[in-house]
């Protein structure tokens, strides 16, 4: 799969059918429209491509209302990769993007850059200035320049509508057991390790601390079963998320003890998978009592997951 960011004089020289969408997530939801799309492209002889913005949108329109995101733009293209698209386009989201009428959106970039043949969108989606172009106006003008439009109706899990917007509330309230169903992959944050404060180590349970971006979406602060992975290998993890209350003005982190681990990894990428949580953020009265816990912690998750599973 190729990945490209679309600049003004960038002109793709194949016919596609293109998949469009920001796709935050890449959910069932996601997987089905881009598995139509793939299918009708392969009917038609055309490359497969999956259009979507280097940013969310509302990160301009609105910034107070833009959401938290699940995926980097860094993961996306990875899950992409292993879903057998042709062309990947990442659109540059700009103020004067954003005040592109829908007609200039479809004429331009659509039918101009990206010569597309045939697209696929959601039941929902919009486009163009103010989000005035739907779904309807995009059949319209597919009739006008040369292409064929289809729209995918609501994709449902036991009659729950899957949307990233429901997905991140899942995560936000630390329900990451549920994810799965319906994102078809467990809730993951990768990031590089960092020196913390050093304070596990001295009580023999040292941790992986990892910094969230910005406008990275985290489960609700409390403790977690987890799995972490560290140059392909995977292991099971107890880890805290929060601020740990205890301490004061301790930054946002993302902390794992990882089990049958002793390896110094500052410096190095991992990626924490969210299988469940275990309790909530709690401030103690004291680090011995804080400690305590965390010791009961990680005999509870050794007991319930790691001595039952093997990775």
């Amino acid at each position: 799969m190729e990945s490209i960011v679309l600049n003004k004089d960038t002109k793709l020289h194949f016919d596609t059918s293109v998949a469009l969408g920001f796709f935050d997530g890449i959910h069932l939801g996601h997987r089905m429209l881009i598995e139509t799309m793939k299918k009708r492209a392969e009917e038609k002889k055309l490359h497969s491509c999956v259009v979507t913005f280097n940013r969310h949108p509302l990160t301009i329109a609105f910034p107070k209302y833009a959401p938290m995101l699940i995926l980097s733009n860094e993961e996306k293209v990875k899950i992409l990769e292993t879903m057998n698209i042709d062309q990947l386009v990442f659109l540059k989201f700009t103020e004067e993007m954003m005040n592109y009428e829908p007609i200039r959106f479809v004429e331009e970039i659509l039918v101009g850059q990206l010569n597309i043949k045939h697209v696929v969108v959601g039941f929902n989606y919009n486009f163009g200035y103010k989000g005035m172009g739907s779904p309807q106006l995009l059949s319209q003008l597919g009739e006008k320049h040369g292409f064929e439009v289809d729209i995918v109706g609501e994709y449902q899990v036991e009659r729950q509508t899957v949307s990233s917007s429901f997905i991140r509330n899942l995560i936000s309230t630390g329900k990451v057991d549920a994810v799965e169903k319906y994102m078809g992959r467990k809730f993951s944050i990768s990031g590089e390790v960092i020196e913390g404060k050093k304070i596990g180590r001295q009580y023999n349970f040292p941790t992986a601390n990892i910094e969230v971006k910005g406008n990275q979406i985290t489960p609700e602060p409390g403790v977690y079963y987890t799995h972490v992975i560290y140059k392909g290998k995977e292991y099971h993890a107890l880890t805290n998320v929060g601020h740990n209350p205890t301490f004061a003005n301790h930054p946002f982190r993302i902390e794992s003890y990882i089990y049958d681990f002793s390896e110094t990894i500052y410096g190095e990428k991992i990626k924490v998978i969210f299988y469940k949580r275990i309790r909530k953020e709690k401030k103690f009265n004291n680090i011995n009592d804080l400690f305590k816990q965390i010791q009961h912690d990680i005999a509870t998750i050794k007991e319930k997951y790691v001595l039952c599973s093997k990775i």
